[in-house]
């Protein structure tokens, strides 16, 4: 216990005094700190938090029916780039179990994907996404020239931002794009929940302000293209294990795998553009 205390001290002491979108100053003193230029909020010590393979097998990542739900949900994100997949070199993030690589591969793209948890890596193979394009973290990956770049739920768990976004630049052609889906602190439902939030949650340690995200991308030569409300079609599982996740009283998953919803509890859609080298 004295070892985990000093280490969650440190990466508390680390991030103490300055947003990990803006830079600005922080308020607060207590286990969330906001920050007094964007708007955007965290909590330092959930950035120690560690992905095992328990992590998909509880959120249902490797599970068919919310794998069709993830796919149904893409598939209306994905055309407000009114981009063709065929023929693109595509980048995902944090792609949990990989059904949207396999569906992307399906329409002729060449796919990459990044995924910390050894079980996903493993899942996404399985769907017959290349082992050579699949990696444990973005510095594993080299000589790429992606043209999109997708983050579904995913970048506000990345620790490091500032430096995750200059490796990102070198692994993207100029005029490449990214789209990002995400829970942001500028929402409706985040001030009227409170800590009953559904993504208030001990995996996401930054919940990114619209500015805070915009001044972030833009100070590493991406320009805000647009922004759009995701609504996802959501697994009546998944809405399960975030409910047990805040109550911790477990729920019945059996009964809740054919039910879904099109839902949006304060998530935001934005797509950037790539306009310096």
């Amino acid at each position: 216990m004295p070892d985990t205390m000093e280490r969650l001290s440190r990466v508390s002491a680390a991030w103490r005094g300055a947003c990990p979108a803006c830079r600005a100053p922080e308020a607060g003193t207590g286990e969330y700190r906001d920050c007094m230029g964007c708007g955007s909020v965290w909590v330092p010590s959930r950035r120690d938090y560690r992905y095992d393979d328990e992590y998909p097998a509880f959120r249902g990542h490797h599970d068919d029916a919310i794998a069709a739900c993830k796919i149904k949900t893409f598939e209306r994100w994905q055309r407000r780039l009114e981009t063709p997949l065929a023929g693109k070199n595509v980048l995902e993030v944090g792609f949990g179990g990989g059904a949207t690589l396999a569906w992307m591969r399906d329409r002729g793209a060449t796919v990459s994907g990044v995924e910390p948890v050894a079980a996903n890596r493993a899942a996404a193979a399985a769907l017959g996404v290349p082992p050579a394009r699949i990696a444990a973290r973005l510095d594993d990956i080299a000589g790429e020239d992606f043209d999109l770049v997708f983050y579904l739920d995913s970048f506000e768990h990345e620790t490091e931002p500032s430096r995750h976004l200059e490796k990102l630049n070198r692994l993207t052609r100029p005029g490449a794009r990214a789209l990002l889906v995400l829970p942001v602190a500028d929402c409706l439902s985040r001030r009227v929940m409170g800590r009953w939030w559904p993504h208030d949650i001990r995996d996401h340690w930054v919940f990114y302000s619209t500015l805070g995200l915009t001044r972030l991308w833009d100070h590493h030569g991406w320009s805000l293209e647009s922004t759009f409300h995701p609504s996802k079609y959501i697994s009546g599982l998944t809405i399960a294990r975030h409910v047990e996740l805040k109550t911790r009283v477990p729920l019945p998953a059996a009964p809740l795998r054919s039910t879904a919803i099109w839902l949006n509890f304060g998530e935001r859609g934005l797509i950037f553009q790539k306009t310096a080298e």
